[in-house]
């Protein structure tokens, strides 16, 4: 494929999942008339994120958010989000607790992907922040996942902050990162310490690994928006919605990002090519600053 029409959608959510629901459906609907080939939702837009957010550990949001949860993709919001993207050809990507097939009172934040063949796969998060440790279980893999759009990855909100993720996903030959958050901004301005910071760190992760990142980001309450598409090259910004609910759509030919930005950019530079992982060792030895240093490392079967 060349060029795809992306829409990346400001989103307010609640504890209410069956609207949380309806009102994505509508969002889908509208990228569908405009001839959209990928929709991207935030973090938890479709099960929620509990009445205190995750400042504050709340018993009352754990049940709520454990009540909301589904299995992937058995449940019945993948299956109707798949039929969805066969129906309108076309990818769509969300966030939501997914329930543990093995563990019915384990919960993950996931992100997941369906599209034109059905079911894709799934993402759950890695690294979890504040009282999020009291709600979820972390994720301990990084898949990417072959689509007629290239190959994607996923990541989640506080994962930004770790470049290890985004390198990861982009060493297995990600060309298009999706990122679903649910970053604050207390003040609500664009010079606040959290609209900085988000725009640094996702900028950052297009940068540096030289793929494109469509970012969807919650809106409303302390939440900072500002869904947007990054393009490959310096985290060049496309297209960026604002702090209300919306839906942003662009163009983007994410190949074609990929090799402008690995073969035109920063004097014909390669930054994954030019890596020297053989050197890279201290980013996994032990280190007293990090509570997991004297932990075994996670190895997939």
């Amino acid at each position: 494929m060349s060029k795809a029409k992306i829409a990346v959608v400001n989103f307010e959510t609640s504890g209410d999942k069956p609207a949380n629901r309806e009102k994505m459906v509508g969002f889908i609907t509208q990228a569908a008339e405009q001839g959209c080939d990928l929709i991207v939702f935030p973090e938890e837009s479709l099960t929620g994120i509990g009445e205190k957010g995750f400042a504050v550990a709340s018993a009352e949001d754990k049940q709520t958010i454990r009540d909301n949860s589904e299995l992937v993709p058995e449940g019945e919001s993948t299956q109707m989000f798949a039929d969805l993207a066969r129906k309108y050809d076309m990818y769509i990507c969300w966030g939501m607790a997914e329930r543990d097939p093995e563990r019915d009172c384990v919960c993950h934040n996931a992100s997941v992907l369906v599209g034109p063949e059905g079911y894709v796969g799934k993402y759950r998060k890695t690294h979890l922040v504040l009282t999020e440790n009291f709600y979820h279980f972390p994720g301990t893999e990084f898949p990417v996942f072959d689509t007629r759009l290239g190959k994607i990855g996923l990541y989640i909100c506080y994962d930004m902050c770790f470049p290890e993720v985004a390198r990861i996903l982009a060493s297995k030959g990600a060309e298009l990162l999706i990122s679903i958050t649910g970053w604050p901004n207390i003040t609500g301005t664009d010079d606040a310490s959290g609209h900085i910071e988000y725009m640094t760190f996702q900028k950052a992760r297009a940068a540096e690994n030289m793929v494109p990142v469509v970012s969807a980001t919650l809106c409303g309450q302390y939440l900072e928006g500002h869904s947007m598409i990054l393009g490959a090259t310096a985290g060049s910004v496309i297209a960026c919605a604002g702090y209300d609910e919306e839906m942003v759509v662009a163009e983007l030919d994410v190949q074609q990002e990929v090799a402008a930005a690995r073969t035109a950019s920063m004097g014909t530079v390669d930054l994954l090519r030019d890596r020297r992982p053989n050197l890279y060792g201290d980013l996994v030895a032990p280190s007293p600053f990090s509570p997991y240093y004297n932990v075994a490392p996670h190895r997939a079967d």
